[in-house]
């Protein structure tokens, strides 16, 4: 059983469904929930549930729909994230001094909009996962694949290991830092339970929040594969994850990116 959340999930909901697995997937968002069940089903067992993993509430309705339909599940995807567009287009832009600079970076965002930042990339991830603590654990006793325990996946970003001047979405790529680091803090945190955490990187990959930077020009000199990433780099990752070959792997961190990451000043 897997839960997971809509965005470039999509990709792993997908893969996991058409090799049999039981999929929820979750997000605000009803219609478009309904729409990737519809258009991405192979055996019906793509099932959108409407949930917001910003509200302990409705994290609670959603853990106590799923321990009434199954008891328990296996696999948590954790895929939330949002991005807002700097409030200056001149982000990239040279400076003139530092009176310009300190502009720029004052008028980046607002405070609200760092915090809103923070709290569905990094603060959601948290309270989702020990949401459905209890379920995970119950899946290590009942239905999955034998050898292969419950698994929290986090998906963050090869934007949280940036650290170039070029990366000027500094709320967003602070907040991929920080939830990478939880998805590493968890697999000590839950090591006893036999609940192992591991950490997805994506570099360029098609989505809503990648659509408006997205060309032809990026993808052939900011990629040394010179493509972006498709559903069999997502997919097939999240499946060993989730499978009898990825079962002794825990605590780490796999960068999905196609080399991006190597053209930027980092941290790995």
């Amino acid at each position: 059983m897997e839960i997971w959340s809509i965005g470039i999930g999509r990709m792993i909901a997908t893969a996991l469904e058409n090799n049999g697995a039981t999929v929820y997937i979750v997000g605000r968002r009803l219609e478009v929930l309904e729409t990737a069940a519809k258009e991405s089903n192979k055996f019906g067992k793509l099932i959108p549930l409407q949930g917001d993993v910003t509200s302990k509430d409705s994290l609670l309705s959603l853990v106590e729909t799923l321990g009434s339909r199954h008891g328990y599940i296996n696999l948590l995807v954790n895929n939330s994230g949002v991005m807002f567009a700097p409030q200056s287009r001149h982000s990239l832009e040279p400076v003139k001094d530092i009176k310009e600079l300190q502009a720029r970076l004052w008028d980046y965002s607002t405070p609200e909009q760092f915090a809103k930042t923070f709290e569905v990339n990094c603060t959601a991830v948290y309270f989702t996962t020990v949401a459905f603590l209890e379920l995970l654990d119950a899946g290590n006793h009942k239905g999955g694949i034998h050898g292969v325990t419950s698994q929290v996946i986090t998906v963050s970003s090869i934007a949280g290991m940036r650290r170039d001047s070029q990366m000027f979405s500094a709320a967003y790529s602070m907040s991929k830092a920080a939830v990478t680091h939880l998805g590493k803090l968890l697999a000590n945190i839950l090591k006893d339970q036999k609940i192992r955490s591991n950490i997805i990187a994506p570099g360029l990959y098609p989505s809503e929040m990648t659509a408006e930077m997205w060309s032809e020009e990026l993808v052939q000199k900011g990629v040394p594969l010179q493509r972006g990433g498709e559903i069999q780099d997502m997919g097939g990752l999240a499946l060993f994850l989730a499978s009898r070959a990825g079962a002794y792997v825990n605590g780490t961190l796999h960068i999905s990116d196609g080399g991006r990451l190597g053209l930027f000043s980092s941290t790995y």
